[in-house]
């Protein structure tokens, strides 16, 4: 019995001109009282088509989904030109702040490190955009790994965890699933429900996808993993969120006129909670991807990063171009979180994660973990934001 259990448990419920980068270009931030002298940036890819094929998804839950204009989990070119806008507001930013320069390269290729997950085109397509606009015509080249399975995004060790890891995976799902669903979540499912798979929950009915059929953690290949309920529902509110972000009419929606935006607004706290169950918790982050938050770490405090190549003392900035479930797990490995009120995913495509290292006055040095993001509309407008107004979610001593 407890093998069965083990295996599987069933609970409730990120263009300028040309650039110049060096450790001696750096300047104090008169506001902070300090020097910034490093960055990592962590950002998720850009818009993406759905990973299921459409056909799929329209099996599975009787709604005309519409087609993309690319293959199933690719970046389509509007998400492209939506991160190109990011990364150029990311980069305005820390021109201003002094790490980076508008003047001449120099040896700025030295200086920035880009790293993408080799396991998606999507990702590595967001390193080479990172790399030709962080600092344009400079010579930045994103790599990535020759084995798609890059530990630094997705470590093995999450196939073959120790028994102590497994069971301390299983609990903290069982305490997070285990606690009463937020009020906001039960609607969201509801009305998601209605949206998608009307009357998915009703026997013989043609659509499968109950969003109220328990949601489990199911183990497969070694890999703990969420399955039915809202772990379903929360993958297909995300799926509405891009339609939405690519730039689908609202005929595409089948709301019959009513406001799509509201209804993402509903339906997208359902997938922020699909990912406090399993993602977001401790045990699990701390296995898929504790060598990313160790190497963030090591870079910061001018230790030797073995797991991403080409970083040296003379690196300033390290990008890495990853997952919202990377994210989600620096999340919960440095205990942050965070909000937007015109963005209702907290880790939406070009969302981008900044480690920054600064020097105080004092000579102490200080951690600083900053968010920013675009609105759902500076999205699907492929706008840049205002990254000046970026959330500050830690300061740290190092």
């Amino acid at each position: 019995m407890m093998k069965r259990i083990f295996h599987r448990v069933i609970a409730a419920g990120c263009i300028f001109g040309a650039a110049f980068l060096s450790a001696s270009v750096v300047r104090a931030e008169a506001r902070h009282d300090g020097v910034l002298e490093k960055v990592v940036f962590l950002g998720r890819h850009g818009v993406r088509s759905p990973t299921k094929p459409i056909d799929d998804l329209r099996g599975m839950t009787g709604f005309h989904w519409p087609e993309w204009p690319v293959k199933p989990g690719e970046m389509t070119p509007h998400g492209e030109r939506a991160l190109s806008a990011m990364v150029t507001a990311v980069r305005g930013r820390y021109v201003e702040q002094g790490l980076l320069s508008a003047g001449a390269c120099g040896d700025v290729a030295q200086g920035v490190v880009v790293w993408a997950d080799a396991a998606d085109r999507r990702t590595q397509r967001t390193g080479e955009i990172w790399a030709d606009r962080i600092a344009p015509s400079c010579g930045v080249v994103a790599h990535w790994a020759n084995d798609a399975q890059n530990s630094i995004f997705n470590d093995r060790s999450v196939s073959s965890l120790s028994s102590a890891e497994h069971m301390a995976v299983l609990h903290d799902f069982i305490t997070v699933s285990s606690r009463p669903m937020p009020a906001g979540v039960i609607e969201g499912v509801a009305y998601l429900q209605g949206w998608v798979a009307p009357g998915g929950c009703t026997l013989g009915h043609k659509s499968g996808a109950c969003f109220r059929v328990p949601v489990m953690l199911d183990w497969k290949g070694g890999k703990p993993r969420l399955k039915g309920g809202v772990a379903t529902a929360g993958t297909l509110a995300e799926d509405l969120l891009l339609m939405q972000a690519e730039g689908f009419p609202a005929e595409d929606f089948g709301l019959n006129g009513q406001d799509v935006e509201r209804g993402l607004q509903r339906v997208v706290s359902v997938h922020e909670y699909e990912s406090s169950l399993l993602r977001r918790t401790a045990a699990y982050a701390r296995a898929r991807n504790g060598r990313m938050a160790d190497a963030i770490r090591a870079f910061l405090s001018d230790h030797v990063v073995p797991d991403i190549p080409n970083v040296t003392p003379q690196t300033r900035i390290v990008v890495l171009a990853g997952h919202d479930t990377n994210q989600d797990a620096m999340m919960a490995l440095f205990g942050v979180s965070w909000t937007f009120s015109d963005q209702p995913d907290s880790t939406a495509p070009d969302t981008v994660m900044a480690f920054e290292r600064w020097r105080r006055s004092n000579g102490r040095k200080e951690m600083v973990i900053r968010v920013y993001h675009q609105s759902v509309d500076q999205l699907r407008n492929a706008q840049e934001p205002d990254v000046n107004h970026g959330i500050t979610v830690l300061r740290r001593p190092l």
